[in-house]
């Protein structure tokens, strides 16, 4: 059983962490646990009976509140890592854990400040990756209505800031689409003539083809809605069928292959 002595040095090891300080049903716990031990209670013992009970422990309020606030206004640094961090510096500086004393170790300028030590969330970390590509990207797509850093002389200082403005405001997808796009045609203003003509042909390839799938295979025959009797296609017939029906079949095939199912055989 662990003497009076032994159980103020178990006080003074859990008032000296933050988060369990003063709390007296944390104080009952580790006395307790103090005194169901049958060997001497050294500090590396008080720091493992600390580690089996620490479940067990209430959070004090102040502490809690403290850091709800923190990071509400800094949720980048929302991370029990950076709690353990800050704890620790203020321990040291023999502070306690208030709102205005967590300020304090991420003020620039402070030279207590703990800002390289602390990790930031992984929302926060795509968030600011996404703003420099955003201002690499802005950059660039803008780039040929400056000279020498100042807007060119063919261009209006509202019209450059018109153009920063639209894309600052696109969301980050569509500014990523845009600038692919932008560079693309960029790249090939610079290609050789043979490359230019190869591009052109494959995206024509690439256009008819997804024209094509876009819509249905055209049957052999043309069958009246109702009917189960089918007609050949023929520019005659099409031209005598409702407005309405008309449509459906361009909707449905297209007129691409209308015009050569009419055209077919001499129909």
């Amino acid at each position: 059983m662990a003497t009076n002595n032994e159980i103020q040095k178990g006080w003074e090891f859990l008032d000296a962490v933050p988060r369990y300080r003063r709390i007296d049903a944390n104080a009952q716990i580790m006395s307790d646990a103090l005194h169901a031990e049958n060997r001497p209670i050294t500090s590396n013992v008080i720091s493992e009976i600390f580690n089996r009970i620490k479940h067990q422990l209430a959070t004090n309020g102040e502490y809690a509140k403290a850091y709800q606030v923190f990071f509400e206004r800094h949720p980048e640094y929302s991370l029990e890592c950076n709690a353990a961090i800050l704890d620790g510096t203020l321990v040291k500086l023999g502070e306690s854990v208030t709102l205005e004393n967590l300020e304090e170790l991420i003020l620039p300028g402070n030279p207590q400040n703990v800002l390289e030590k602390l990790v930031i969330t992984q929302e926060a970390s795509q968030a600011q990756m996404e703003a420099l590509e955003t201002k690499r990207m802005i950059s660039e797509i803008t780039a040929y209505m400056l000279a020498n850093g100042k807007v060119k002389s063919e261009y209006t200082q509202r019209q450059y800031n018109e153009k920063l403005s639209g894309l600052r405001a696109m969301p980050f997808s569509e500014l990523v689409n845009r600038y692919e796009t932008v560079t693309a045609v960029r790249s090939q203003r610079n290609a050789p003539v043979e490359e230019l003509r190869a591009v052109v042909k494959t995206d024509a390839v690439r256009q008819r083809q997804a024209l094509y799938e876009r819509y249905e295979k055209i049957p052999e025959l043309y069958f009246p809605p109702g009917k189960d009797c089918g007609v050949r296609w023929s520019f005659d017939l099409f031209k005598r069928l409702p407005t309405t029906e008309q449509r459906r079949l361009l909707d449905h095939f297209g007129n691409d292959q209308l015009t050569a199912a009419c055209a077919a055989k001499g129909n």
